[in-house]
């Protein structure tokens, strides 16, 4: 199993790593052309993300980036790689659709001389839709990841209780709380306990506010939690529903950056309350 479809950090090991994403310096290209490339052919969507505290120098294409790896380890989960007859080519399919509405593909060549030059097993070729002379070997082309077995699982019932780890929150994780509740341990879990009590009547007058996400292998829902402004989410709570409880368990919070990340994996959020 790989760990990842493309290098995620400097000293991975190439050899956990599914394939090489080339560029080309001497022409102008980074280390995020491939994931432009991959933008550009996709249906418009924000693949960055606007609020300036979650931007980061040089990096223009985050959201794509870590969508198309999410997607590869479902991918390698489900057995749903594609491969040549003769074993020379790869191709996924990235969950992602042309402005016209067809899927587009990744594909891959085999890096020959991986092992002798410790380099992944895989290169990226490109990307290309189905009518593709380029997708031939493939047929029948590869399916998506699919994460939800369930449909109930997508819908906050509003009849089950929120149980809440306050510990975890306020102590573990209190730095992904607003800045001014940082410092103030008394403040943050009042406002925290007020939070989540206006969100529970929101959510018995909404229940699309709940936004599902995929983490350890189970689809989970993204609530949002306003604490210093009630028109604006500062935070994820992470809800886990416990059916025989009747409960869902809340054990800890996501930054809003960490939140987008994780819910559009899924699907693109809807923009009530969750924006890049």
């Amino acid at each position: 199993m790989y760990e990842s479809l493309f290098r995620r950090y400097k000293d991975q090991d190439p050899r956990k790593i599914f394939a090489h994403f080339a560029w080309r310096s001497d022409i102008g290209e980074t280390w995020e052309t491939p994931f432009r490339k991959l933008a550009e052919k996709a249906k418009s969507e924000d693949w960055d993300f606007h609020r300036p505290e979650f931007k980061k120098p040089g990096t223009d294409f985050p959201i794509i980036a870590s969508y198309l790896n999410y997607a590869f380890a479902r991918l390698q989960q489900q057995g749903k790689i594609k491969y040549s007859s003769d074993n020379t080519k790869a191709c996924i399919n990235t969950g992602l659709q042309t402005p016209e509405g067809k899927d587009i593909f990744a594909t891959f060549y085999r890096n020959n001389s991986a092992v002798e030059k410790a380099q992944p097993d895989w290169t990226l070729f490109g990307y290309f839709d189905a009518y593709s002379d380029k997708v031939r070997d493939f047929e029948p082309l590869p399916d998506i990841a699919t994460y939800i077995d369930d449909p109930g699982e997508l819908v906050f019932d509003h009849r089950f209780e929120l149980e809440v780890d306050y510990k975890h929150i306020l102590t573990d994780n209190k730095d992904r709380l607003p800045d001014v509740l940082q410092s103030n341990s008394a403040l943050a879990r009042n406002a925290v306990e007020g939070a989540i009590r206006q969100l529970k009547e929101r959510l018995k007058r909404n229940y699309k506010l709940a936004v599902p996400h995929w983490y350890n292998e189970r689809v989970q829902l993204l609530l949002p939690l306003s604490i210093t402004d009630d028109n604006t989410a500062d935070v994820a709570l992470v809800a886990e529903k416990d059916t025989p409880r009747k409960k869902y368990m809340v054990r800890t919070i996501l930054t809003m950056d960490m939140a987008y990340l994780d819910a559009r994996i899924i699907c693109a959020p809807d923009r009530q309350w969750l924006n890049p």
